[in-house]
């Protein structure tokens, strides 16, 4: 972007009506999200809301799972596919 078109918009934030900053700012969100679906993932934390005793649960399962996959105890996904298949 110009150092210019920069500068306009900068003068046209700066003349909003009061009141219509929030406005202002969830429609540059929206034209910035939709040049780039995913620049926005980076704020995301899908965590942040689950309870403190739930995320620890998580966190065990996953270290118990990678713990399984290290000591070749994991189920190869193609034969929990199959079993899931057969059991329709």
């Amino acid at each position: 972007m110009s150092n210019t078109a920069r500068k306009d918009l900068h003068e046209l934030v700066d003349a909003l009506p009061p009141g219509e900053e929030q406005a202002a700012r969830r429609y540059l969100e929206y034209l910035r999200d939709a040049s780039d679906p995913y620049a926005h993932l980076d704020k995301i934390d899908p965590f942040a809301e689950m309870p403190d005793g739930e995320r620890a649960k998580l966190h065990a399962a996953l270290r118990q799972a990678e713990d399984e996959i290290a000591a070749g105890e994991a189920t190869p996904a193609e034969d929990l596919l199959r079993e899931l298949r057969a059991a329709r």
